[in-house]
């Protein structure tokens, strides 16, 4: 049974936990009004509430949007709703009309669909940094391209334009990850919205982005030294920011990607003992991974839950200064740690260096910052190594794996332990196992030569 509907009555209908409910309007001058309540999001707690009209055309039922509660109040929206039924009853068509004008869709238009209908499914969109960050880069696109341009207008030379300006002015490699983005875009853009007949972009047109040349992009993995590691570790244990330290002391010995680390929770944890069991939402992949955790791991967890106040309710275990929430970010921790460990090394390995840092260290009462030893350095004209300076937090990652390639493990092995879903994702770690496997050839051929006369006489290789 209809009701007339209000905005009162609007409000008062709770959200369904999934999909949507529609509301029907009695209004006999507005037949097929009503509004539709969708499912709460995060960007929409309370869900989505839409007017809209439906009506049929040649048999066939059609739908026509009329926009949102409360920015259409219910008296604009029925309103429009009898007007719309009017013109519907002259034998017009509402909704291929407005089909019809999709054809002109701006590119302001087009962002406005990828943030609604792509950026939801995305990993990136639980991390506020990330998803902040897509969406600077769709306001280059835009500002490159113009807002106002037709997407059906785009051709190749205008993403080959926008490229070249955006790796003048931003980079080669932010350059590449915004074209990317546009592909994107432009995909979405093939594609028409439910209850339209026509795409924005007509696919003989293709998508614009397509065999535009990347910059070439140099690799950034960093694998750590055993040196390094424990530099870092004693790094680690001597700050204060225990959260986030503890969240990078985790990585280290799991080898899991920092959102994973920062958004693992004590359920995880407790699913089956002496694993952690990755919720889907929480991976990249975008599925359930079971991993074994290493006696390391389980003891720091023990420790962590060790230290937790009884009325601790916070379910994640490295707790945010938010109640119920996880840690934000972890890079102030990163970068005070390697700064720490990139000293301790400059002093364990350059006796030079050792003394330019006791120098200041005496002058200044205080333990120098990084910016202060350069300038003291420069100074005196002397180098000072890299060290840990240019390093990030996922390359624990990657010498969690490289430790377990150069321990004879097998790549599909670290792939499994990493969650990479596809093998060529680990192939980056193949240069790293074969020196076990050159080491267990040269014992192998070692024992063998030596077991008999047949190679007695054969001399060894010059090197």
């Amino acid at each position: 049974m209809a009701d007339k509907l209000t905005g009162d009555l609007i409000e008062s209908i709770v959200a369904p936990a999934k999909g949507a409910i529609t509301r029907w309007d009695s209004d006999p001058k507005a037949r097929g009004f009503g509004v539709r309540i969708f499912a709460p999001t995060k960007l929409n707690p309370a869900g989505i509430r839409s007017f809209f009209i439906n009506y049929r055309i040649d048999g066939k039922e059609r739908r026509h949007t009329i926009g949102q509660y409360p920015t259409w109040s219910t008296t604009a929206a029925r309103s429009e709703a009898q007007e719309l039924r009017k013109r519907i009853d002259r034998g017009e068509d509402p909704a291929s009309q407005k089909r019809e004008r999709r054809e002109a869709a701006t590119i302001r238009e087009l962002k406005g669909r990828y943030i609604s209908d792509h950026l939801p499914k995305k990993a990136a969109n639980e991390n506020k940094m990330r998803r902040n960050d897509e969406i600077r880069m769709l306001e280059l696109i835009g500002e490159a391209l113009g807002w106002q341009t037709k997407v059906a207008d785009v051709h190749v030379g205008d993403i080959e334009a926008m490229h070249r300006q955006i790796s003048e002015a931003n980079g080669p490699v932010r350059a590449n990850r915004v074209l990317a983005i546009a592909s994107k875009l432009f995909s979405l853009a093939l594609k028409p919205l439910a209850g339209e007949n026509k795409p924005w972009r007509d696919a003989a047109a293709g998508n614009p982005c397509k065999g535009v040349e990347r910059n070439p992009e140099e690799s950034k993995e960093r694998f750590f030294s055993e040196a390094e590691i424990a530099a870092l570790s004693d790094a680690l244990y001597e700050q204060t920011d225990r959260a986030a330290t503890d969240c990078l002391r985790f990585m280290m010995v799991t080898g899991c990607r920092p959102g994973e680390a920062m958004k693992a929770t004590w359920s995880e944890m407790e699913a089956e003992p002496g694993y952690w069991v990755k919720r889907s939402a929480h991976t990249k992949q975008r599925r359930t991974h079971k991993v074994p955790l290493s006696p390391p791991a389980l003891a720091l967890l023990q420790q962590l839950r060790d230290k937790r106040k009884a009325n601790d309710k916070n379910p994640h275990i490295f707790p945010g200064e938010i109640d119920g929430a996880p840690i934000a970010q972890i890079w102030a921790a990163w970068y005070a740690a390697r700064d720490r460990a990139t000293m301790a090394l400059w002093k364990a390995r350059d006796p030079e260096i050792a003394k330019l840092l006791a120098e200041l260290e005496d002058t200044l009462k205080r333990t120098p910052t990084i910016e202060e030893c350069k300038a003291l350095a420069e100074q005196r004209d002397i180098a000072l190594p890299v060290c840990l300076l240019d390093t990030r937090p996922y390359d624990l990652r990657h010498t969690f794996a490289s430790v377990g390639a150069g321990g004879g493990m097998s790549l599909h092995i670290i792939g499994k332990l990493l969650g990479h879903t596809q093998a060529r994702t680990t192939q980056r770690y193949a240069h790293l196992a074969d020196d076990p496997l050159k080491e267990a050839t040269n014992r192998i051929g070692a024992v063998i030569s030596g077991a008999g006369q047949a190679f007695a006489n054969v001399a060894p290789l010059k090197r």
